[in-house]
C-alpha cells in the first residue's frame, strides 16, 4: 500500500499513518514510533543553569527563549550559530571599571593612591593616637583621637621648643613688666624701671601692670589698698608652668608673674609689701588718665 507523505515537509516535521510515525530529517523520512516519544537529533532536552531551575522541553516543538536582562544585550548570528551576550552597564568584568568606586584617591600633601585592578582594596590604617570605627549599616567611618586633648600646661608641650619662653611672662599684655628683686629682708627693688630701695611706683588706671616675681624666693609679694588691706579682686597670677590663680589666691607668691588689672575708676595710693618681712614695703600711686 502506498503511503502519501507530505510533498514539501520541513525539517523535523512528522507524519503518522496507522500506528507508525515518521519524521523528516531534511533528506528522508525516518520511523520514530509514537509522537509523544519523538526525539529531535542534535538538540538538548534539558538546559541546566547553575543556581536556577532546569529548563526542560515539554515537546519537540518547544523553543528556548533568551531574554535580555538589565544592562545586557543579546546578538545572534545564524551563520555561525552563535549568541553574543554583552553588558551595557559599565560594570563587571571584561576590563571595565567597577561601578560606584574611585580608581584614584587623592590625599593632600601625599602621593595619590591608585587602584591597580578592579579588585583592589583601599586600607585605612589607624596611626598613633587614632582609633577607627566602622558602621556597615550607615556606611560610615569614624576617626577618633586617643591623645586626650593635648597638653594642659605650656612646658609640657612636646612638639614645640619652649626654651627661653616663660608662659607667665606672655600670659597677658601689660603696660609695664616690673622685675622685682630684693635686698635681704630689708627692701624690694625694681631696678628694671626704678632705682633705690622700696621706691614709689606709678601706674595708670585702666591698664594692666605686671610684677615678675622670679627673683624673690621666700619673699611672698602682696598688693594692698591704703588701709593696708590685701586686694581681693582684679589680680591674676601665672606660675612658670602656666597654672593660673586669681584674686585672693593670686597674692603671696614668690615666683611667676602677678598681673594687676587696675580698674579705670580708681586712683590714689596703694601698697606693695612682703608678707614675711614688714620692712619690705612701698607705695604704688595710681592716676586716672582722664584727670591727668
Amino acid at each position: 500500500m502506498a503511503i502519501n507523505f507530505p510533498a514539501t515537509p520541513a525539517v523535523d516535521d512528522t507524519f503518522t499513518e496507522g500506528n507508525t510515525t515518521w519524521q523528516w530529517n531534511g533528506t528522508v523520512w525516518n520511523i520514530v514510533g509514537n509522537t509523544s516519544a519523538v526525539s529531535i537529533p542534535n538538540s538538548f532536552n534539558t538546559v541546566s543553569i547553575s543556581g536556577q531551575s532546569d529548563i526542560v522541553a515539554d515537546q519537540t516543538s518547544d523553543t528556548i527563549t533568551l531574554i535580555e536582562g538589565a544592562n545586557i544585550t543579546l546578538t545572534t548570528d545564524s551563520v555561525s550559530d552563535s549568541i553574543t551576550i554583552s553588558s551595557t552597564g559599565g560594570g563587571g568584568g571584561g576590563g571595565e571599571a567597577n561601578q560606584n568606586a574611585f580608581s584614584t584617591v587623592a590625599v593632600s600633601g601625599q602621593n595619590s593612591i591608585v587602584a591597580d585592578s578592579q579588585t583592589d582594596t583601599l586600607n585605612i590604617v589607624a596611626g598613633t593616637n587614632i582609633t577607627l570605627t566602622t558602621d556597615e549599616a550607615t556606611d560610615s567611618l569614624t576617626i577618633n583621637s586617643t591623645a586626650g586633648g593635648g597638653s594642659s600646661t605650656f612646658n609640657s608641650l612636646s612638639d614645640v621648643t619652649t626654651a627661653g619662653i616663660n608662659i607667665a611672662e606672655v600670659y597677658e599684655p601689660a603696660m609695664v613688666m616690673l622685675r622685682v628683686d630684693n635686698i635681704s629682708t630689708s627692701a624690694y627693688t625694681f631696678n628694671s624701671h626704678y632705682s633705690g630701695s622700696n621706691p614709689t611706683i606709678y601706674a595708670l588706671a585702666g591698664t594692666t601692670i605686671a610684677f615678675d616675681l622670679s627673683q624673690i624666693p621666700s619673699h611672698p609679694f602682696e598688693l594692698q589698698d591704703n588701709t593696708l588691706t590685701a586686694l581681693t579682686s582684679n589680680l591674676v597670677h601665672v606660675s612658670t608652668t602656666g597654672v593660673v590663680s586669681v584674686d585672693s589666691a593670686a597674692q603671696g607668691k614668690d615666683s611667676g608673674v602677678l598681673y594687676w588689672r587696675i580698674p579705670e575708676s580708681i586712683s590714689g595710693n596703694y601698697v606693695y609689701q612682703c608678707q614675711n618681712h614688714p620692712a619690705m614695703f612701698g607705695q604704688i600711686v595710681v592716676k586716672r588718665l582722664s584727670v591727668i
